[in-house]
């Protein structure tokens, strides 16, 4: 299986997050891993046999364009090669501005997209027909840009937002809320509204993610150092986070990396 990441011009990055291309010509059976990163987005996949989506003891098969929202539960996505899937992470407003989808309502959720609403614009069967995972993204790419050609985002809490992603969750909540010139209670009502996670909840996450990217990186590191340096108080406080997001211990987690 072949997994890229391509890059993003600056018009996207108005939108997009980050953009990664999963694809296989084996006929060969994959599970895709995927564990609370802090964003909604938006997937195109194609496979001739059904694609299942579980997450705890609940499974769904999903149609080949959908949208999924914040989750804390890992995510495995069953899909069965020759395949191309191509995942959008949005930023959180995005998905409620541009696709009239309520993130609220979305978390811990996926939302399917109509066929009448996308098999008709540009590419979309021209992906699928020639099989072209460029095609795909290209496809995807360019139906977000075309909703989202309005989309503004709200200047404190996408400033809110940026600042968490920045310290990698490592920020006191009542500190931002008062450089921001609000309370904290009003600062977690809007934050939820906007992003569909509480602010601790989502700097949670992007510490986890921190985390997890050490732990990838890092083969050799000890838990206790990865612990610190992803800012846990200690590494007892850092397995309970990890074991939260993945059901697994960080040593046990990177015997299977």
């Amino acid at each position: 299986m072949k997994v890229s990441q391509p890059n993003l011009n600056s018009q996207e990055k108005n939108l997009i997050q980050s953009v990664y291309v999963f694809e296989s010509d084996l006929k060969e059976e994959y599970n895709l891993p995927f564990y609370a990163d802090g964003f909604p987005g938006m997937v195109f996949f194609h496979s001739e046999r059904p694609v299942t989506v579980f997450v705890g003891s609940e499974s769904k098969v999903m149609d080949p364009v959908f949208v999924y929202g914040q989750t804390i539960e890992p995510i495995r996505i069953q899909i069965e090669g020759p395949f191309f899937f191509v995942m959008v992470q949005l930023f959180p407003a995005v998905v409620e501005e541009t696709l009239k989808i309520p993130v609220l309502e979305l978390t811990n959720s996926c939302w399917t997209i109509p066929s009448s609403e996308w098999e008709r614009e540009p590419n979309f069967q021209l992906a699928i027909d020639q099989f072209s995972p460029s095609l795909a993204l290209k496809a995807l790419v360019e139906y977000l840009i075309e909703k989202g050609k309005n989309f503004r985002p709200d200047p404190i809490l996408q400033a809110c937002l940026e600042e968490i992603l920045d310290l990698k969750g490592n920020c006191e909540i009542g500190k931002l809320s008062q450089k921001h010139g609000l309370s904290e209670r009003t600062l977690q009502r809007r934050f939820q509204n906007y992003v569909g996670l509480t602010p601790k909840q989502f700097s949670t996450i992007i510490r986890f993610q921190s985390s997890l990217t050490e732990l990838n990186g890092k083969q050799n590191s000890k838990l206790t150092d990865i612990a610190y340096a992803s800012g846990y108080s200690d590494q007892s406080h850092f397995i309970r986070q990890f074991k939260t997001f993945t059901k697994q211990k960080p040593f046990r987690f990177r015997e299977k990396i």
